[in-house]
């Protein structure tokens, strides 16, 4: 397999394991989206995506990338999380959700850091919103009181669901960039090729 052809199935692992964290983010919306998804179903989501993270692990591993192999930590904890383990499952998902969602930020950072242009911004769009989810879960399981309002809780809520939908949402687009390629390359061709211009 060429390089150009592994980078291409790194670059979809990479799609594909960002959509099943940010797809449950979209259903933690449910107060503004009115969709409800089965848990079956997300779990299915979390083993696709916790394979998928594996397989870009192990690319990052091979290539020495700390920044990618860090996204790919945070969704493999964030699909452990969704594993049933009887009356454990509470104490090891939060424990599992709270590294993803600090591995999140960390990668964020770094690509941040790396990054030049709009891959700057979306490090620091993913940085953001990964905290806006880890301070919003610390919001609700602290904020949350017998007399809160209504509103309160419904910001509560829906607060930290937004920022883990937006993060990953920004992380897909990190990775697109190889699957595109080849459209931008044939259309430069069909371009260059034809004759009215």
């Amino acid at each position: 397999m060429t390089t150009h052809r592994q980078e291409q199935w790194t670059a979809l692992a990479g799609v594909v394991a960002a959509l099943a964290p940010a797809l449950s983010g979209v259903v933690g919306l449910v107060l503004l989206t009115q969709w409800y998804l089965e848990p079956p179903v997300l779990i299915v989501g979390a083993v696709v995506g916790g394979l998928a993270a594996v397989v870009v692990a192990l690319a990052a591993r091979r290539r020495r990338d700390r920044v990618t192999l860090g996204f790919a930590l945070s969704v493999l904890c964030f699909a452990l999380g969704w594993l049933p383990l009887g009356g454990a499952s509470f104490a090891v998902s939060s424990i599992l959700t709270l590294a993803s969602q600090a591995l999140a930020v960390a990668f964020g950072v770094m690509v941040a850091r790396r990054g030049r242009g709009a891959s700057r911004v979306a490090g620091w769009v993913i940085a953001v919103a990964a905290a806006v989810w880890l301070v919003g879960g610390f919001s609700l399981w602290f904020g949350t009181s017998p007399d809160a309002s209504e509103g309160l809780l419904d910001v509560l809520v829906t607060l930290p669901a937004l920022g883990q939908t937006v993060a990953f949402l920004t992380a897909a687009l990190l990775f697109v960039g190889p699957l595109l390629r080849p459209v931008g390359a044939g259309a430069r061709y069909l371009w260059s090729t034809a004759e009215v211009r």
